[in-house]
């Protein structure tokens, strides 16, 4: 199976990070973590990101869907491959956000998911 260049993972619920690193890692040469402070930052490092970068919350009371717009800034300057998101309730609100303001296609709950890649050499 052809793995992508970089996979990026976020959850609104860090137990759900073993989860999406064990399949960035399947699918990605690197995996970047994005995550919403430091106490989630060391929970991840064990998993062996490449990167972490933690989103500064202005509030304690901070809804997950409103970091659609720092985390899409993000990935517009970074390129990831793909991103992963923990299919929670607040999870897909994200995606669904992510996948309008980035112009990008949104595979929500898929049961299985193959990566092929086919460069075309010219």
């Amino acid at each position: 199976m052809s793995q992508l260049n970089s996979v990026w993972v976020f959850s609104d619920n860090p137990e759900r990070y073993a989860e999406l690193f064990g399949g960035a890692q399947q699918w990605g040469q690197q995996v970047y973590a994005i995550v919403q402070n430091t106490d989630q930052a060391q929970a991840v490092m064990p998993y062996g990101p490449k990167c972490i970068y933690v989103l500064e919350q202005n509030d304690a009371l901070q809804r997950t869907e409103n970091y659609a717009e720092s985390i899409a800034a993000l990935l517009k300057d970074k390129h990831p491959s793909m991103l992963l998101l923990a299919a929670t309730k607040r999870g897909k609100a994200l995606a669904a956000r992510l996948s309008v303001q980035l112009n990008a296609a949104l595979v929500s709950t898929p049961r299985c998911l193959t990566v092929i890649c086919h460069f075309h050499a010219r």
